[in-house]
């Protein structure tokens, strides 16, 4: 496994576990996860990844509501953890 690919999976692993605990808005997802790991650019890149693959959504249609994990979500963190 590449050293660009690993990194990817630590952060998808990271955002995952995070919103797991509970629903997060994207800021503070942020914040948690590059403390743990990564840049903001690296954030952005595995946060729109999650989301456009079902990961993880919106848990409303307003601008500022949290995001949460989804099922296939979940599976995918289980995925990782294994």
């Amino acid at each position: 496994m590449t050293k660009t690919l690993h990194e990817r999976l630590r952060l998808a692993k990271i955002v995952l576990h995070e919103l797991r605990r509970g629903p997060l808005r994207r800021t503070e997802l942020e914040k948690r996860t590059v403390m743990h790991c990564g840049t903001h650019s690296t954030f952005e890149g595995i946060f729109h990844y999650l989301l456009e693959n079902g990961y993880i959504q919106k848990s409303g249609q307003r601008h500022l509501a949290p995001y949460i994990l989804t099922e296939k979500g979940q599976k995918f963190l289980e995925g990782l953890s294994t």
